[in-house]
C-alpha cells in the first residue's frame, strides 16, 4: 500500500457542515468536538480516555479527546520498546548461544570443562537446544572431564516481570541470560487411577523433554501455588480442574537451570553423557564448539508485536539498554533509560516508562505523544511491523472498508487497554492512539491480582467497544470509499 502524503480531503461531516463548527474540529489542535468525546461517553469512559487522531505530516489533531492525558499504555508499550531495539541493535541483530570447550576433545572424552553460553536470546527454544546437542554428538564426543557450566550473565536475572501480576500466569516469567521456551514449562495431564496423572515437559517441534527439576503435587482449588523445596521448584496444581486429557503453560523461575537440564536430556538421548549443571554470570573462554543464532531482530520483533510476548519485549529492551552503555539491574533501570531516550528522539515531555512490555500500570504515555511518535515513524519499518486489524461495526461485524488498511498494536490490562497505529488508504494516512483507564479501580485490585477481578471483563468490553466504534466512525469521516465513475457508452 502507498505511503504518499496527500492533500487533506474533506470528511463527510465537513461536506454538510460547509464551514460550520463541525467543519472546524479537522483544523484545530486541542480536545475539540469530536466523535471520541460522543463515543467515550457513550461507554462510561468520558473521563478515563486520551485519544488522538492526526493526518501523518500535518500538526493538527482531526480528533481528540484530552490528548495529554497519561494512562498506562499497556502493550502498546511494545511499539516504543520496538523502536528502541532497532535504535540501538539494528533491525539484521541476531542474538547467539554457544557451546565452549574448556580443553581438547580426545576420542569420545573432552578433557576439561563444557560450557553452555546464553547471549540472552529471547525466543530460544527446546529445537535449537536440540541442534547444538546434536552438533556436540557428531564431534564423537560421550562424555567429558570437568564440569558442566552453564552461563547466564548476559542479562541480569529478574524473578518475575511484574510483581503485581499472579504468580502462575506464564506472561509473568522470570528472566535471565539463558532463557528457554518463552520461559514456560508444559504441565500435561491424564486420567489416571482415581486422581490425574502429570508430568512437566520441555516442548519442542515434535518432541517433549520430561523434567525431573520442576515438579507438582495435587491440590483442592486454583489457581496452581509455586514454592521451592530444596533447589527444586514445586507446583501445586488444582486437581479437581484437571479433567480427561490436558495441560497448561507455567512460568520458569529458574531459567539456567531449567535450560540446563534440558540440554543435559537432550545430550543423553545422544549417547552424551553430562554431569549436573553449574550455574555461573560469566563464561570461561573456551574454543567454540557449536553455535545458534537466532532470527533477525527485525522478524522476533514482529513476532513480538503480534503475539505480544511480555518476555521478548524486556529482553530485547535490555539488550538495547546495554548497547547504548547503561548497565541496568531491573527493569525499571532499563526502562528509564529508554525514556530518556524517547524524550531527547521525539520530544516527548511527559512519557515516563517502568519496564518494557507495559506489564506494568506504573509507565505513562498520552495519547498526543504516542500520535507524534507514530507520526515520526510512519516512513520507517513501524507500519509493516505493527499487526493488521479487522474493522468492525458497533456490534463486532466487520465493515465494508476494503480500501483502508488498519495496523496497530493493541494493549490489555485489568481496567486499562489500548490501541494505537494506522488507518491508511492508497493516498492518506492517519496516525491514531486510544488509551481508557479506571486508576481508582485497578488501585483496589487486591495483591497479588487474581486472574480475574470482579468487574473486569465487562470493563474491558466496554473499552474494546469504544475502540471499534470511534475506529469505525473514523474511517467513515476521514477515508471514505472512493466513488466509482460511470463507465461511458461507447458510441
Amino acid at each position: 500500500m502507498s505511503h504518499l502524503r496527500p492533500a487533506p480531503l474533506l470528511t463527510r461531516r465537513q461536506a454538510l457542515a460547509g464551514l460550520g463548527a463541525v467543519g472546524l474540529c479537522a483544523f484545530r489542535a486541542g480536545p475539540v468536538c469530536s466523535d471520541a468525546s460522543a463515543r467515550a461517553a457513550r461507554f462510561g469512559l468520558g473521563d478515563l480516555s486520551s485519544v488522538a487522531l492526526r493526518e501523518v505530516g500535518t500538526p493538527a489533531f482531526l480528533d481528540a479527546l484530552a490528548p495529554e492525558r497519561s494512562l498506562p499504555p499497556a502493550s502498546v508499550l511494545k511499539v516504543m520498546t520496538t523502536l528502541y531495539a532497532l535504535d540501538a541493535l539494528g533491525p539484521s541483530h541476531r542474538f547467539r548461544t554457544e557451546l565452549r570447550a574448556l580443553g581438547a576433545i580426545e576420542g569420545d572424552t573432552l578433557r576439561g570443562g563444557l560450557v553452555l553460553v546464553g547471549g540472552g536470546d529471547p525466543v530460544l527454544d527446546a529445537n535449537a537446544l536440540r541442534g547444538l546437542a546434536t552438533s556436540l554428538a557428531e564431534t564423537g564426543l560421550t562424555k567429558i572431564e570437568g564440569s558442566f557450566l552453564v552461563a547466564d550473565g548476559a542479562l541480569p536475572f529478574i524473578a518475575q516481570v511484574d510483581a503485581t501480576q499472579p504468580l502462575h500466569v506464564g506472561y509473568n516469567p522470570a528472566i535471565s541470560g539463558l532463557n528457554l521456551n518463552f520461559n514456560r514449562v508444559r504441565v500435561e495431564w491424564e486420567p489416571g487411577e482415581g486422581k490425574p496423572r502429570f508430568r512437566f515437559v520441555a516442548p519442542g517441534q515434535d518432541f517433549r523433554v520430561a523434567i525431573a527439576g520442576i515438579g507438582g503435587e495435587l491440590g483442592s482449588a486454583p489457581p496452581p501455588v509455586h514454592r521451592m523445596q530444596d533447589m527444586r521448584e514445586i507446583w501445586t496444581l488444582p486437581g479437581p480442574r484437571m479433567k480427561g486429557r490436558g495441560g497448561l503453560w507455567l512460568p520458569v523461575r529458574q531459567p539456567s537451570v531449567h535450560a540446563g537440564e534440558v540440554f543435559r536430556k537432550l545430550c543423553a538421548e545422544r549417547g552424551i553423557t553430562l554431569p549436573d549443571a553449574e550455574i555461573v554470570a560469566e563464561a570461561p573462554e573456551g574454543a567454540t564448539i557449536a553455535a545458534h543464532e537466532s532470527w533477525q531482530l527485525r522478524d522476533i520483533l514482529k513476532g513480538m508485536l503480534r503475539y505480544s510476548t511480555n518476555l521478548t519485549a524486556e529482553i530485547v529492551g535490555l539488550h538495547a539498554s546495554k548497547a547504548r552503555g547503561l548497565a541496568p539491574a531491573t527493569l525499571a533501570d532499563s526502562a528509564s533509560g529508554m525514556t530518556a531516550w524517547a524524550r531527547e528522539r521525539y520530544g516527548l515531555e511527559t512519557a515516563d516508562f517502568t519496564d518494557h512490555s507495559g506489564l506494568s500500570d506504573r509507565s505513562r504515555w498520552s495519547a498526543a505523544e504516542t500520535v507524534r511518535v507514530l507520526d515520526a515513524e510512519a516512513d520507517g519499518d513501524l507500519p509493516e511491523l505493527l499487526r493488521a486489524q479487522v474493522l468492525t461495526d458497533e456490534e463486532g461485524r466487520p465493515i465494508q472498508a476494503s480500501h483502508v488498511e488498519a495496523v496497530a498494536k493493541t494493549g490489555t490490562l485489568y481496567f486499562a487497554g489500548g490501541l494505537a497505529g494506522y488507518l491508511q488508504t492508497t493516498d492518506r494516512r492517519l496516525a491514531f492512539a486510544i488509551y481508557s483507564a479506571d486508576l481508582d479501580r485497578r488501585a483496589a485490585i487486591p495483591q497479588p491480582a487474581p486472574e480475574a477481578p470482579p468487574g473486569s471483563r465487562g470493563w474491558a468490553g466496554r473499552a474494546r467497544g469504544f475502540q471499534r466504534e470511534i475506529l469505525s466512525e473514523w474511517v467513515r469521516d476521514y477515508l471514505p470509499k472512493p466513488h466509482l465513475r460511470p463507465r461511458a457508452r461507447p458510441g
